[in-house]
């Protein structure tokens, strides 16, 4: 089972939970998992079937855009990590 470190600002979606662990074979997987139950949680981390530009999801420290993306493969013992950017000035 793979885990999902899930940032304060989404932690309203896991009763506040900081990690959750769900059994599934990609990020793609994992994501849409952690997502179900949610349409909004859904809409702030895809657009479509994409991930938003502002939402960074990392396998064990190192950002999916350098692996295979959403296919990246997980295993029991990896984290996914959320990162979403946060705008301001």
């Amino acid at each position: 089972m793979a885990t999902i470190i899930v940032p304060s600002s989404l932690r309203r979606y896991t009763e506040q939970q900081t990690r959750v662990t769900i059994p599934v074979n990609t990020v793609e997987e994992a994501l849409a998992r952690f997502s179900e139950n949610s349409a909004d949680l859904r809409n702030h981390l895809f657009s479509g079937n994409a991930l938003r530009k502002f939402v960074v999801v990392c396998k064990n420290g190192k950002d999916i855009r350098l692996l295979d993306g959403l296919s990246t493969p997980i295993g029991n013992d990896d984290e996914v990590q959320i990162i979403a950017s946060v705008a301001g000035g």
